[in-house]
């Protein structure tokens, strides 16, 4: 059987996702989706619980959902394709992975992922440089490669994750073959309809002004059965609660956090009570929007920096359909790590594992549903299967 890897977070799933996926099969028999689980990779908490996205995925030709684990998601790009790959490439029976990219071509994007894995010196200095006058990484990378890489590349958000995803795979010298499809029609931010395609975000947009998006899904919405729009805004107190009590040692250590920004961190939590206030006070052209986020959250839940390993200690499958079965049945084989179908039965003290039930139980603090934020749902819900 030929297999397929898709890295994703279906926030929220889409008729782009379903083209990709329908893409994707065209060249192979089955289609396995590391997808984020309760918090996404943009520092926010993801639109519904990750079985519903789960399912969404399954009703639309995934074959099995695995969870991408959250010290993961709750990273830089690096980190987060690291991963991915890692999940796909653990799993010993996926030959290739696909991802969207707005280039869409291979080889530009293979050979600028072999470029930045084998950094020159000139240009670490360079980023070195740039960084020391208050640039970002990501834009100090970016003036760096000025006229080594073409600009978009490095600064288009699909593309960046495709290099990340190549260079992973060339980390782990995986024989997994890399293979992108163009963005198709809807940007990673637009807010544009093109015919039934438009974006997750300009997607989750409508659905939290309570907007029809029916024709915009390949599914309907109400098959989910499941409560929507989750917000990050329910958990102002609780992020800043634990900011007001910590130390800057213990933010020290949480992922993400570099150059003393955890003094920074402290004194905002102190002068605001809103999440969204916070990041606004803490952000600067050194740290972006989205990696702030992910600091607050991560802190909030544990994500310290020791969790992180470059490659995932285990699988966690969240869903599966017949043919993802019959994979299931061959990665157990093969896997190089345990597989987990059921959490109850997995005894390993694994901090990363700990940090995914922290991760799902928090994220159910934000369920717009009062009488669905009880905990523990790890441990009550079973994988999804679609038959």
């Amino acid at each position: 059987m030929n297999i397929t890897g898709i890295i994703a977070e279906y926030n929220i799933f889409h008729n782009g996702h379903k083209y990709q996926i329908d893409e994707a099969k065209k060249q192979c028999d089955a289609v396995i989706a590391v997808m984020s689980g309760s918090f996404v990779q943009r520092g926010d908490v993801a639109i519904t619980d990750k079985w519903s996205r789960t399912k969404a995925a399954l009703m639309c030709g995934v074959d099995l959902v695995v969870e991408l684990p959250t010290c993961y998601t709750l990273n830089a790009a690096y980190n987060f394709a690291s991963g991915g790959i890692g999940t796909l490439h653990a799993l010993g029976v996926v030959d290739s992975v696909c991802f969207g990219s707005e280039s869409g071509c291979i080889e530009k994007l293979k050979n600028a992922a072999v470029i930045l894995e084998n950094e020159s010196e000139e240009i670490s200095l360079k980023i070195k440089k740039y960084t020391s006058k208050g640039l970002g990484y990501p834009t100090a990378v970016t003036k760096a490669y000025n006229n080594v890489l073409p600009e978009n590349l490095l600064t288009e958000p699909n593309n960046i994750l495709a290099i990340e995803y190549i260079r992973a795979i060339i980390r782990l010298k995986s024989d997994i073959k890399p293979v992108t499809v163009q963005r198709y029609k809807a940007g990673h931010h637009d807010s544009k309809i093109t015919s039934n395609i438009t974006s997750a975000s300009k997607l989750r947009e409508m659905i939290s002004s309570g907007q029809n998006i029916e024709k915009l899904l390949p599914y309907d919405i109400k098959t989910l059965n499941c409560d929507i729009p989750y917000s990050i805004s329910a958990l102002d107190t609780a992020i800043i609660s634990k900011l007001r009590l910590s130390t800057a040692s213990y933010l020290q250590n949480i992922s993400e956090v570099t150059e003393g920004l955890e003094n920074r961190i402290i004194q905002a939590a102190n002068e605001t009570y809103s999440f969204n206030e916070l990041v606004d006070k803490i952000k600067n052209k050194r740290f972006t929007t989205s990696k702030i986020r992910r600091i607050l959250i991560s802190a909030l839940i544990g994500n310290t920096k020791d969790i992180y390993t470059p490659m995932p200690q285990y699988i966690r499958v969240l869903g599966l359909n017949k043919t993802g079965m019959n994979i299931l049945k061959e990665a157990k084989k093969v896997c190089t790590v345990p597989i987990i179908t059921k959490v109850a039965d997995y005894k390993d003290n694994n901090p990363q594992f700990k940090l995914d039930l922290n991760a799902t139980d928090i994220s159910m603090l934000c369920n717009p549903n009062p009488k669905n934020r009880l905990g523990r749902l790890d441990f009550k819900t079973s994988p999804i299967i679609i038959k």
